[in-house]
């Protein structure tokens, strides 16, 4: 018997109308990395995620089992219902709750 984990995806986030299936540039992509059975760590981060966006991307995190997210910026930019965790080098995580986002 194997169990096979995935533990990195990828998150595109496109604007109204437009889609991955159709080959349309993504407003934002960032890398998502499962920590933990119910936690996963949103980083590498580029483009323009709004709070709209973030709550999207928690109601289909929720509905996989992810109760957390970790969210990675650089010291000095916060981050909307979230609590700083850490700070490590040039960086800085903070927790939220999805309940939070949804």
């Amino acid at each position: 018997m194997i169990h096979i984990e995935h533990l990195t995806s990828v998150v595109r986030v496109y604007a109204q109308g437009m889609s991955f299936e159709a080959g349309d540039e993504p407003k934002a992509v960032a890398t998502l990395a499962r920590t933990d059975t119910a936690e996963v760590e949103i980083m590498a981060a580029m483009g323009r995620l709004g709070r709209a966006d973030m709550r999207a991307i928690a109601r289909e995190l929720a509905a996989d089992g992810v109760r957390t997210l970790v969210i990675k910026r650089r010291t000095g930019h916060g981050v909307p219902l979230g609590v700083l965790r850490k700070v490590h080098g040039p960086f800085s995580y903070y927790e939220v709750p999805l309940g939070d986002l949804q």
